[in-house]
């Protein structure tokens, strides 16, 4: 009987050490489906590790720019431009604006300034004709040809519409003397005697119209000059440099149209002295007309 029971006990220690290790296989082929199941491929492993890298960076452009917007937000503050964004292509257009703005305001400025000069300041030189008489003297039925000289000089001028001018002049000055004799003709009794001058005029002037610039305009000027002879030529009378005052002085009057950088002045001489020692009614009387251009 005891055998018998041996026996039993052993065969149900075989079946149940059979059913365990059963069991303990079917498990295995379970955790082995179902990891088999689970694990990705290669390729969706490098798949998922994209993912996490594309979010890993998307998270860190996110802190980024909140970084950037509390910055921004700080500097902005109250500004009216609260919570405004701006593009980098703006911005460099508005640089790109500003500077031209300033270069153009700069050039008007420039111009303004050169106006300004140039009505404030001008420089000229001119060249001219003029005819001579002397105070009581009657020209009438003598040749004009024979009365003519010339000019030629050079001005400052400052000021604006109302301007200060001086200058000098070389100045070739003819006129008709008379000396009473025995001649039977009046060319024996007269002569024509040519003079040289250095002249001094200043003057006082007024524009009476301009243009914008100051370039174009009309002229009214008065003044007075300083002459001083250099000598005259042979003469029927020999006169010399020694038998003219050594300096007279003459008023002046002038009236000028400015074109652009041309001018036509129209310039009276008023003797207030005779050029003459000891003779009397030798006052002169020159109206001259020049034609220059100015700087």
């Amino acid at each position: 009987m005891r055998k018998l029971v041996n026996k039993a006990l052993v065969v149900a220690g075989v079946c149940s050490a059979g059913l365990a290790f059963g069991q303990q296989n079917s498990y295995n082929d379970r955790y082995d489906r179902d990891y088999r199941d689970y694990r990705p491929s290669r390729r969706d492993e490098r798949s998922f590790d994209r993912d996490i890298e594309e979010r890993r960076d998307y998270n860190r452009r996110n802190d980024d720019n909140r970084r950037y917007d509390n910055r921004y937000m700080d500097r902005m503050g109250n500004n009216r431009n609260y919570g405004r964004m701006f593009d980098e292509r703006d911005l460099s257009k508005a640089y790109d604006e500003g500077y031209e703005d300033g270069r153009q305001s700069i050039a008007v400025e420039e111009r303004r300034e050169h106006r300004e000069n140039y009505k404030n300041f001008t420089f000229g030189l001119y060249g001219g004709a003029n005819s001579t008489r002397f105070e009581g003297e009657d020209v009438q039925g003598n040749s004009l040809s024979g009365r003519l000289g010339y000019q030629l000089g050079f001005f400052v001028r400052g000021g604006g519409r109302v301007f200060g001018q001086i200058g000098a002049e070389y100045l070739t000055s003819s006129s008709d003397f008379y000396q009473a004799g025995d001649g039977s003709t009046v060319s024996d009794i007269t002569s024509n005697v040519d003079q040289k001058y250095i002249h001094v005029p200043a003057y006082i002037g007024v524009k009476l119209a301009q243009s914008d610039r100051g370039i174009s305009g009309v002229r009214l000027q008065i003044g007075a000059e300083y002459a001083a002879p250099l000598g005259v030529n042979n003469n029927a009378f020999n006169f010399s440099q020694s038998d003219f005052a050594a300096a007279t002085i003459n008023g002046l009057a002038n009236i000028g149209f400015d074109a652009g950088p041309l001018f036509l002045d129209f310039v009276y001489h008023y003797g207030f002295a005779d050029v003459l020692n000891n003779v009397s009614n030798t006052k002169r009387r020159i109206l001259g007309v020049n034609l220059g251009v100015k700087f």
